[in-house]
């Protein structure tokens, strides 16, 4: 999976990580509480990534 930065800004701004207002219903608190989760993983992936692609880039360079 490729991951751009450009999705994970265009998501988080769709489905922010933020405290519920006090008229929200119960289901909807849940239902937000679930998007932004999906979020947070999505960019602690790319994040992942991006390491990886860094070490293997030095590995590579290395062993050169």
């Amino acid at each position: 999976m490729n991951l751009s930065q450009e999705l994970i800004k265009y998501l988080k701004q769709q489905f922010p990580d933020k405290s519920p207002d006090l008229n929200d219903k119960d289901r909807e608190i849940w239902f937000k509480s679930g998007q932004a989760s999906v979020v947070k993983h999505l960019a602690q992936l790319f994040e992942d990534q991006n390491k990886n692609i860094l070490n293997n880039k030095t590995i590579k360079r290395s062993v050169d």
